[in-house]
């Protein structure tokens, strides 16, 4: 593959600024364009694509921030190193959608290095065929190009919807056996007599129906890959004959009795956690560190947020190649919302709710309103339902008894309140304050005391800001902990400037 890394645009309005970096990257074989200012910077984005962007943190015409935001909603691919004084303000732009920082006045290869290094991650997702850029998916991808070329068994987990069978994919794609068959399973969803006869095929008048012989996927993907999604739901008559296979390479069909040699890797695929399965005696322990011989664990969508724009733009791009005549869009609002929604369902829940809304949208734009009356709807229909958080049974009863004892105080407090202003002859708080609510570190929570003449939203207030913190400003976290919605907490912080 060449080493030629694209088309590089630096934007800044110093001159020495464009200057030094043409300078620092002068040993790199690429297309270098400058723009003088943040306007002349966006209308060159706008009129050519770019793979990596060059960007001066102290822009005069335009905010960093603001075009930093443009470019992530609009060009969701192009990866932004940013130019910052020090390590210490590296922290204030970490939450932006860049991809890097580098000190400027420039330090000796620095730059030259970063450039490099996301230029070979950006080539690993390509050749991976994955979406995205956030580190842990540029953490996969280079893994899976490390176990692809070898036959090492490799377990994939993570929750329902993340993309499991893309990364199986991956692996087949990049292996030596990428010309040869590629099978995937679904375990979960075959009954345990179907599901031997899928794996293993069957001889004819082995069971009721079986009016000929038939090969199994083991068979059929010889020389290939066969990919076992839901491995945690198979039964354990089916572990058995399954660890069997993987260790001696040969299957019998169902009914019969001559032994077939078989070449195949196995990719496999779980969203339980086959440790406490394997403790609880449902998995067998032998099988479990026989298909784990490597582990890949795919996080869910909220974990890597930076992956969302491009996804979005993806699924968009393809239903408007599927549909001619359709020009959708989304809005930058539409889009910075979506980057805060936690999305239980992950990509096939973003997926699924980016083609519903084109189908309603008669080829308007995604606006913030859709996105809102998404997440309310979402809301309303799932408190009540149970929810897979993937912890442990005794972190879950810790937050449950959490989510109590904070709703039981914020009843007392209510009552005190009730109390004391029925006292003082009217509803304020006669002197009540933050640290007889939170104990004497309640300045720590950086909000202003509760004076005697001030109202209920001042102690809602308080009580909002301690939440999240305490959550370290996880609003979905911070929400279930108050007992509301993520929208209507979205609105409070807005209201009390708690952002």
């Amino acid at each position: 593959m060449s080493d030629a890394l694209g088309k590089i645009l630096i934007v800044s309005d110093n001159p020495e600024f464009l200057r030094d970096v043409q300078a620092d990257l002068k040993n790199i074989s690429a297309n270098f364009e400058t723009a003088s200012s943040g306007s002349e910077g966006l209308k060159k984005l706008k009129e050519n694509d770019f793979d990596f962007l060059i960007l001066d943190s102290n822009l005069r015409d335009i905010s960093a921030e603001k075009l930093i935001k443009k470019i992530v909603s609009k060009l969701p691919t192009t990866d932004i190193l940013l130019a910052i004084s020090s390590q210490n303000a590296k922290e204030s732009w970490a939450n932006l959608g860049i991809d890097d920082t580098f000190e400027y006045p420039l330090k000796e290869d620095e730059l030259n290095f970063k450039i490099r290094k996301l230029a070979k991650e950006k080539r690993f997702l390509a050749e991976c065929g994955l979406l995205g850029k956030s580190p842990q998916l540029k953490k996969i991808a280079e893994s899976v190009l490390q176990i692809a070329p070898t036959d090492i068994t490799v377990l994939i987990t993570g929750e329902s919807g993340t993309g499991k069978e893309l990364i199986a994919r991956a692996i087949h794609k990049n292996s030596l056996h990428k010309d040869k068959p590629f099978i995937a399973v679904n375990c979960g969803a075959l009954a345990e007599g179907v599901l031997e006869s899928e794996l293993f095929g069957h001889e004819k008048g082995a069971f009721t129906g079986a009016i000929s012989r038939r090969a199994g996927v083991f068979e059929l993907a010889e020389g290939g890959t066969i990919f076992l999604d839901e491995i945690g739901e198979i039964k354990p008559s089916v572990q058995v004959k399954l660890l069997r296979v993987l260790e001696e390479k040969e299957i019998m069909r169902v009914g019969g009795t001559q032994k077939i040699k078989v070449n195949v890797r196995v990719l496999a695929a779980t969203n339980r956690d086959l440790t406490a399965a394997v403790e609880e005696g449902s998995f067998r322990r032998d099988l479990y560190y026989r298909i784990g011989v490597v582990k890949i664990e795919v996080p869910p969508l909220r974990e890597r947020v930076q992956d969302i724009p491009i996804l979005v733009h993806y699924f968009i791009s393809q239903i408007n190649t599927n549909n001619k005549d359709e020009n959708f869009g989304i809005t930058e609002g539409a889009l910075d919302l979506l980057l805060k929604y936690h999305w239980p369902g992950n990509v096939r829940e973003l997926k699924n709710f980016i083609e519903s809304r084109a189908i309603l949208s008669s080829g308007r734009k995604l606006e913030i309103q859709d996105v809102l009356e998404y997440i309310e709807k979402q809301e309303s229909s799932n408190r009540q339902l149970p929810v897979v958080t993937g912890k442990t049974s005794q972190a879950a009863e810790h937050d449950l008894i959490f989510q109590a004892l904070s709703g039981l105080r914020a009843e007392i407090v209510s009552l005190k309140n009730a109390l004391l202003g029925q006292s003082a002859g009217n509803s304020k708080f006669s002197g009540l304050k933050p640290e007889k609510i939170y104990g004497s570190d309640a300045k720590d929570y950086r909000v202003q005391e509760v004076a005697p003449e001030e109202s209920l939203e001042d102690l809602e207030k308080v009580h909002i800001a301690k939440i999240l913190k305490q959550v370290s400003g996880n609003r979905r976290k911070a929400a279930k902990i108050l007992g509301i919605g993520e929208r209507t907490l979205y609105r409070k912080i807005d209201k009390y400037n708690l952002k």
